[in-house]
Formats: structure tokens, C-alpha cells, sequence
């Protein structure tokens, strides 16, 4: 792992470190000179070279936020930017890249949804979760899944795509952690003990996951949550081939919370897959359920997900339920949880009533 950023990877950005920028044109260096000069420390603020020193990701995320509203867009490819980032956050094994190498486009770093910045986003909280129920066989809820969606006074986006731009500037690590943030505060707000709270989570945003989830469990701490109402879930967009997942569950799971394994049965999230992380909860794929009372095909592969999650102790739950058939064939096949529109859509306030059926 690089000391500097890479943005062609992808990487996620670190919370601490050096920003340095090159500009030829006088009035880029200004507009470089005012930014940094505004929201340095007071020992870097009346330096005239062209770099800032922070020491938290929301130093960096104002710098960038206040640089993407002052270069225009058709300059900010010009403008040069190295990234370096602080020794503790670097892996000590890694080697150094030549410093040449590390200078990228400052409009690298630039990404926006809906007229609103990325770092914007994080910053001033301009997203929300919802919660979408869980149930048991019953009709009782079990738990929710948290969902990021925009608050009821911004535009409206997908929440896909500001994941997605995010990554590609190299700010998921922050976004993902502040959702986290969010979703556990908000659990601890309107849910009674023994609600499971399921939050998605980016493995591949943890550079260095005992550093990167500390603020989540801190805030499960803080806020009095039982560690073990707590279901993180790996995204559906994640490579699960990444050698480092095992060691983040282990760490999860050294600290009481549970794990959650989402759209198995995909061409990613393979039993095979199932079998090797060993997930808490085992999250069928829509594609199994749908009209699965109906397709024989896809009753034997329930039948198959069930006797492998057996093994481990994991627990199947059934995404995306529409039809009472549906329901009521998974019941019938040894099911323990499910979800669904047919149980209710993700909601600002949690639904605490049991769905009608029998």
C-alpha cells in the first residue's frame, strides 16, 4: 500500500496526511493560496508553498469541497495534486512509490450528485436512512435494514450512484463510515433491545480496518447499542474474492457484532462463498424467491442454501418477498426470516406492526 493516494485505483483517501498542488497559472495559486490559507492550521496557514497539512478527514473534505466550488471545472484538470498520507495510516510493509508518480488532476478528487459535492454529502449530512422491516414467520419484526436515501428537503439521487462517485474519487471510506454513523445513532434512537439493526458496510473502503472501524464501534458504545443487535452487511457490489474479508468479520466479530452476507445465489455471492466467509445471516437473492412456489428449480436451490447454512449456524433470510405465495411457500420450506415490499417499503419511522397475514 502506497504513503501516497492513488485515484486510478480507486483507493479510499486516509484521514490523515499532506495535500500538495502545482499550478502555472497565477490565479489557480491564488484560489489554491486563499483555500489553504482559510482552513489551515495556524502553523501551515501562512506558508507560501502550495500544501496543507490535516489531520482528520474533515480537513480534507472542506479543502476539496471549497476547491470544487472556486476552480472551474474546464481549469481543474490543470492544476496538479499529491497526496501523502500520514505514517499511521500507511502499511508499514508497503513500498514507496517515486514521488513523481503521485501527482494526479486536482478534478480527480471532484465529484458531485445532484448539483451537491460528494464531500458536501458527508460533511453536512445531506442523506438520511430509511428502514425497511424484517420479519420472522409469524409477521413479527425481527429487525431493519438500514438504506441511505436523501433527506426530505434535497434533490433526489440514487443511492448507487453516490456510492458509486464516491469510490471513484476516492471518498467511499468516508461516506460508508458516516452512513454507519448515522444508521447506528438512529437504531439507538427509535429501536427497542433485541431489534437487529442490518447496516451495509464497504470492506473495500477499510485501508486499515482496526483504524477505520473504530468510530463505528465507538458509537455503538456510546449510544448503549448491544453489540449484538448489530448485523453489518457486506454490499452487494463488493468483490468477495478479497483475501482480506475473513480478518474484517474476524474483527467484527471480536467486538460482538454479527455479519451479514447479501444476494447469495448471484454469480458472485456464491454457496461456495457461504461455505469459506461462514456469514451470521445468509441473504438469498431476489432471483430465488421470485414466484419460487411456482419453479421447482428454485425450491431445490432453497432447499441446498438452507442445509449449507445449517452448517455454520448461519441464518437464511429471503430478500425481496412480493407475493403471499412466496411467503408462505419459504415459511413452509424452513425459512426463518424474510423481507419485502409485500412486508413494507424502507420508511423515515420505523413500522412496528406485524404484517396481516396468518
Amino acid at each position: 500500500m502506497s504513503r501516497y493516494h492513488r485515484a486510478f485505483s480507486s483507493a479510499p483517501l486516509r484521514d490523515a496526511g499532506t495535500v500538495e498542488f502545482a499550478a502555472e497559472a497565477p490565479d489557480l495559486r491564488d484560489s489554491l493560496h486563499r483555500a489553504i490559507a482559510e482552513l489551515a492550521a495556524p502553523e501551515n496557514a501562512q506558508s507560501s508553498a502550495l500544501e496543507m497539512n490535516y489531520a482528520d478527514q474533515k480537513q480534507l473534505l472542506r479543502l476539496i469541497s471549497k476547491l470544487q466550488r472556486q476552480v472551474p471545472a474546464a481549469d481543474a484538470g490543470s492544476v496538479r495534486c499529491r497526496i501523502r498520507f500520514a505514517p499511521e495510516h500507511v502499511d508499514p510493509s508497503s513500498a514507496d512509490e517515486p514521488d513523481e508518480d503521485a501527482w494526479i488532476p486536482l478534478a480527480e478528487l471532484f465529484g458531485e450528485i445532484g448539483g451537491v459535492s460528494v464531500p458536501d454529502y458527508i460533511l453536512h449530512r445531506h442523506f438520511t436512512v430509511y428502514l425497511q422491516p424484517i420479519v420472522r414467520p409469524d409477521g413479527a419484526v425481527a429487525g431493519y435494514e438500514f438504506l441511505t436515501r436523501p433527506m426530505p428537503e434535497q434533490a433526489p439521487f440514487r443511492p448507487a450512484e453516490l456510492y458509486e462517485t464516491a469510490r471513484k474519487i476516492g471518498q467511499h471510506s468516508f461516506l460508508d463510515r458516516a452512513a454507519r454513523q448515522i444508521a447506528i445513532r438512529m437504531g439507538a434512537a427509535h429501536l427497542p433491545p433485541g431489534t437487529k439493526r442490518f447496516v451495509n458496510f464497504l470492506p473495500s473502503s477499510l485501508y486499515r480496518p482496526e483504524t477505520c472501524l473504530r468510530c463505528t464501534f465507538d458509537a455503538i458504545k456510546e449510544t448503549g447499542t448491544d453489540p449484538g443487535d448489530c448485523v453489518f452487511e457486506v454490499m452487494e457490489t463488493e468483490p468477495l474474492d478479497d483475501p482480506r474479508l475473513p480478518a474484517v468479520f474476524d474483527i467484527y466479530r471480536r467486538e460482538g457484532v454479527r455479519l451479514a452476507l447479501d444476494d447469495v445465489g448471484t454469480d458472485y455471492a456464491t454457496l461456495d462463498v457461504v461455505d469459506r466467509l461462514k456469514p451470521d445471516y445468509v441473504k438469498m437473492d431476489r432471483k430465488w424467491v421470485s414466484r419460487c412456489d411456482e419453479d421447482p428449480d428454485k425450491q431445490r436451490y432453497i432447499d441446498r442454501l438452507l442445509e449449507r447454512a445449517a452448517r455454520f449456524h448461519g441464518v437464511v433470510l429471503a430478500e425481496g418477498i412480493e407475493r403471499p405465495e412466496e411467503w408462505a411457500y419459504l415459511k413452509q420450506a424452513g425459512v426463518p426470516l424474510f423481507q419485502g415490499f409485500l412486508f413494507g417499503r424502507a420508511t423515515p419511522v420505523p413500522m412496528k406492526a406485524p404484517v396481516p397475514f396468518g
